[in-house]
């Protein structure tokens, strides 16, 4: 049944479809918008393409519109086959049955969505790398639309204050991509591709509900036709737009309460269990094991080590043979060297650098597993594998204590780099200044690959929405029927709950604001290098044919600034004496770049050879 609520939509695009992809239009024109009430479906989309196309594209751009068919044409036969497709069907229409029931649903605690049922698509054809400027007036209706939020408040929520926000899901399908032109001078050249890009736009928060009483927080032309800002590539694609409205509760004075009481308790010893957990961190970990005792020929942990390692959250565990037979030392000692891996959100050490590991344990020859880097198979290498949900203190607490044991020891000087990716990095910068406090003799340096030192907001993008819905998306392109096993289907919906309505701690702490509090003022610390990307795909090639690739490019950040996960500026922030451009790889793209890797190998084997003094 479609809305009473009549949202409109509204597009400054770069030009005119129907103009010649050589010749200039001479004056701008409105933008076409076909409005479709009722729920999205990947059958009426392909529809609606085919109906319109030759009237929305020239002839001269039909190489680009047979790319964006392509793609619509194989999203309607995974459709088909899976009875309903996360992210190209309406959400209603896509509930696998073999998910469990949730024991307790998470939407009532922070977090709820409502999903219109209207969807909008117009045709883009981009010269420049321009932003795409979506508006959703709302000066003619806005009565009408709070009154419909107000039948779609939970009702344990009506005398909570609760903030509203409008949202815009993106879904572009591209035909033709061209390559970002930063002076954006000369005539733009498009080449032939076949993918999708998603993102979500979101205004800025509307309104606050509370015992039936409205506030607006925006100015009032600020209400009357709220702004949603995208950047996007120049292309020639086709843009379907999905509006979501967000219900957000905030925390009342019980909460804070209750917030305090726990600090207090900490403050006197009292340990928090570890409630927000990674649900895929265990499996990954026994996975990447196996791998990891093979290929340094040394016994594999047990059952309890590794259920000891789930129930913490943190293992530190060798990564090369030199690792391997390291002992701390108990009286002393100095000029030892070490090399610690930190990965990013939802991955492994494995996972991060295997563009320099050899794909099967078996192939890894002596003296190392390192054939893409075969510096680290002389070096003390160490993994830290650990759960990203938890906080960034957490890490680092369980980093430094690990260190102790494992590593340190009673040695009087050394020097240990920590080599991490994406929200890896934010555990090596805050870390840094807690180890030269532990260690003053020794010598603590980071580098750091697509790392958000300025925070990111791209996890809260994915993890509403996107984390469970694009990871199936992902995975269907992978199995050749186009189904998964039961088993598959529920554990990736667990995944999906588990990020989906409430972001996770340790994301939390690497979004601006998360970021901006743990630093507390400070700058960033010395003997700190990073490398950042400004990220376009590959002139005339498809987006790569790797699940990860696919699961983010395709559905998660696209179109985002930066490397597709972290904005170029927060990856690569001013002020650092060693900050690197990437570009244009991709986020997982930094240890397969060539430039990228002869960077950090002479920067490895400077700090490891004749390491500098600790920087104060």
């Amino acid at each position: 049944m479609a809305s009473p609520v009549t949202l409109e939509f509204e597009l400054d695009d770069d030009e005119d479809p129907s103009s010649s992809r050589t010749a200039r239009p001479t004056a701008r024109r409105r933008p076409l918008i076909e409005r479709v009430e009722g729920r999205l479906t990947a059958r009426e989309l392909l529809e609606r393409f085919r109906a319109v196309r030759d009237d929305w594209y020239s002839p001269q751009l039909a190489p680009f519109v047979e790319g964006i068919e392509r793609q619509l044409e194989e999203e309607l036969r995974l459709s088909q086959a899976c009875e309903g497709l996360p992210g190209c069907d309406h959400p209603d229409l896509c509930r696998p049955a073999a998910a469990p029931p949730p024991r307790a649903e998470p939407t009532t605690r922070r977090l709820h969505l409502w999903h219109p049922e209207i969807w909008w698509m117009s045709p883009l054809v981009r010269r420049r790398d321009t932003p795409l400027n979506m508006r959703l007036p709302l000066a003619d209706n806005a009565q009408a639309l709070v009154q419909e939020l107000t039948e779609h408040l939970p009702a344990a929520w009506r005398r909570d204050r609760v903030v509203v926000q409008l949202e815009v899901e993106t879904h572009i399908y591209w035909g033709g991509c061209g390559l970002r032109d930063p002076d954006g001078d000369g005539p733009q050249v498009w080449s032939p591709c076949s993918f999708r890009g998603d993102g979500v736009g979101a205004s800025e928060d509307l309104l606050q509900l509370r015992r039936g009483e409205v506030t607006w927080l925006v100015p009032t032309e600020g209400a009357a036709a709220p702004l949603i800002r995208r950047t996007l590539r120049p292309g020639v694609g086709l843009l379907v737009a999905v509006p979501i409205v967000s219900f957000e509760r905030q925390e009342g004075a019980a909460g804070w309460l209750r917030r305090q009481a726990q600090r207090m308790l900490r403050w006197l010893g009292w340990k928090q269990p570890l409630v927000d957990r990674d649900p895929t961190f265990g499996r990954r970990l026994r996975a990447d094991e196996a791998y990891w005792a093979q290929a340094l020929g040394m016994p594999a942990p047990t059952d309890a080590d590794l259920a000891q390692a789930v129930k913490t959250g943190a293992r530190l565990a060798p990564a090369s043979r030199p690792a391997a037979m390291h002992r701390p030392p108990a009286d002393g000692g100095e000029g030892l060297s070490h090399v610690v891996l930190l990965h990013g959100g939802l991955t492994s050490a494995r996972s991060s650098w295997s563009a320099w590991l050899a794909d099967a344990a078996a192939a890894a020859a002596r003296p190392g597993p390192w054939q893409g880097l075969p510096l680290l198979d002389g070096q003390r290498v160490w993994r830290f594998e650990h759960d990203t949900f938890l906080r960034v203190d957490r890490n680092i607490n369980q980093l430094i204590d690990s260190l102790e044991r494992q590593v340190i020891g009673r040695g009087e000087r050394g020097t240990l780099v920590l080599l991490a990716h994406s929200r890896g990095g934010n555990v090596a910068r805050f870390a840094l200044p807690r180890l030269r406090r532990r260690w003053p003799h020794w010598t603590f340096l980071a580098l750091t690959a697509g790392s958000p030192h300025l925070g990111t907001r791209v996890f809260r993008q994915i993890g509403r929405r996107w984390a469970g819905m694009s990871v199936l998306v992902g995975v269907f392109r992978d199995v050749a029927s186009g189904l998964l096993d039961k088993q598959q289907m529920t554990d990736l919906l667990i995944l999906e709950r588990a990020l989906a309505y409430d972001i996770p701690p340790g994301f939390r702490d690497v979004e601006p604001e998360g970021v901006e509090r743990m630093a507390k003022g400070q700058p960033l610390p010395e003997g700190l290098a990073a490398w950042g990307s400004e990220w376009a795909p590959p002139r005339g090639r498809p987006v790569e044919d790797r699940v990860w690739h696919r699961v983010i490019e395709d559905f998660a950040g696209l179109e985002a600034d930066g490397d597709g996960i972290v904005p170029l500026h927060s990856a690569k922030p001013q002020g650092l004496a060693q900050a690197f451009d990437a570009s244009p790889v991709f986020h997982t793209g930094y240890f397969a770049h060539a430039p990228t890797v002869a960077q950090i190998r002479a920067t490895l084997e400077r700090a490891l050879s004749s390491p500098p003094a600790n920087p104060a």
